[in-house]
């Protein structure tokens, strides 16, 4: 795993993201690539060697930069609802900062998902991405100890929660055709997404009669 980015490196995967959202893994091409990026295209192979390898350094930086966040940001020994706040606000600020993730992974998905699974089950043994078991074990933990209710399968609960998070950038042009929005909304919208989402999910399982 590449552990730092300079700014070059960075420069190359933002336009190599873009690249692979239009055209596919199997139709993009390094020299269109490195056109984007600005560089020539021995400096693409040099940093990267081939365009799968280039193609999976995605799915490993911004997964690792986020399951970083994750373990600053979440104390496991906190209540639901300050975890499960925190786990939406990152994961909305995360997608937010890298709006074509999902079309990239969705893109990956319909070409048979081979790559980013082969990544995320890696960086799952490593011990890397364990955030979303991490959330299960923590609703399962809570659930169990009546901590919430209305939980008879944590699995369901966390791909809600996961789905939750990422529809909106997936769906996000029809959104903007169905429910029309200024471009300097868009902030508020996710910012509003953030809360209408928190309370949906955690107005769900929380104690009847838990005031907290």
């Amino acid at each position: 795993m590449i552990e730092y980015l300079g700014p070059k490196e960075e420069q190359i995967l933002h336009a190599a993201m873009q690249v692979f959202v239009e055209k596919g893994r199997h139709g993009a091409r390094m020299q269109e690539i490195a056109d984007r990026a600005g560089v020539n295209k021995a400096m693409l192979h040099y940093y990267f060697r081939s365009k799968d390898n280039l193609y999976a350094t995605i799915f490993r930086m911004v997964l690792g930069r986020y399951a970083r966040q994750f373990r600053l940001s979440i104390d496991t020994s906190a209540d639901v609802e300050t975890i499960l706040r925190r786990f939406i606000d990152g994961f909305l600020e995360m997608l937010n900062r890298h709006p074509r993730l999902p079309m990239f992974i969705v893109r990956e998905l319909s070409e048979g998902g081979a790559i980013v699974g082969r990544v995320v089950g890696e960086m799952i043994e490593e011990g890397i991405f364990t955030v979303p078991r991490t959330m299960l074990h923590i609703i399962e933990e809570r659930r169990d100890r009546g901590e919430i209710e209305n939980v008879d399968d944590a699995v369901q609960f966390v791909v809600t929660l996961l789905g939750g998070c990422v529809y909106f950038f997936i769906a996000e042009p029809l959104i903007g055709v169905i429910f029309p929005m200024e471009e300097n909304d868009r902030d508020a919208f996710v910012a509003a997404r953030k809360e209408a989402l928190f309370r949906h999910l955690y107005l769900g399982i929380k104690k009847r009669g838990d005031d907290s």
